[in-house]
């Protein structure tokens, strides 16, 4: 809930990058939510006993189903590392531990539903190796900001590319400039 309401606030200060990543993430965590609870049955149709809904937990057929939907929450993290690229390297590590965690559990889940649990049980530790990378990576996005916000004495580095990859309006000015 405070994600989406984060990024409602951002859109409200015009940072639309911001905006679209905290409500997707939000949403991300609505969906994992009501996924995981019990009233909302999502999980029960997947058992083959309507008494034991939580054994559709441990289907082949959950564990398929729901490799999809990290994996386009991946495909998502691509998008913003993509993005990220003009930003800092700290947002480019954020997104490159998210895009690799989300593909790793992917293809843990996959690898479950297949009944290869050695694999799937590897592959979840190896995403959350790039998810401990990402938390790192966050909070120290969120102390470098918390130290410009009090405008501390010293300021953390953030690493800041965004003068590496030209914004398509410099681009733009450029070629009106040798056009005329």
């Amino acid at each position: 809930m405070l994600m989406t309401l984060g990024g409602l606030l951002e859109f409200f200060l015009g940072n639309t990058f911001a905006f679209v990543v905290f409500c997707s993430f939000g949403g991300f965590w609505f969906t994992l939510g009501s996924t995981l609870t019990p009233s909302f049955n999502a999980y029960g149709a997947y058992s083959a006993d309507p008494t034991k809904p939580y054994e559709g937990l441990t289907s082949a057929g959950f564990h398929a189903s729901y490799g999809f939907f990290l994996l386009f929450m991946g495909l998502l993290c691509l998008l913003y590392l993509i993005c990220a690229l003009r930003t800092n390297i700290v947002f480019v590590t954020i997104f490159f531990g998210l895009f690799f965690t989300f593909v790793l559990l992917t293809s843990s889940y996959w690898q479950g539903a297949i009944g290869h649990a050695t694999a799937a049980a590897n592959l979840q530790i190896a995403s959350g190796a790039f998810a401990f990378l990402a938390c790192l990576a966050g909070w120290w996005i969120f102390f470098a900001q918390m130290l410009a916000s009090v405008d501390f004495p010293f300021q953390l580095p953030v690493g800041d590319i965004s003068h590496v990859i030209r914004s398509g309006a410099d681009r733009l000015q450029d070629k009106e400039r040798f056009s005329a």
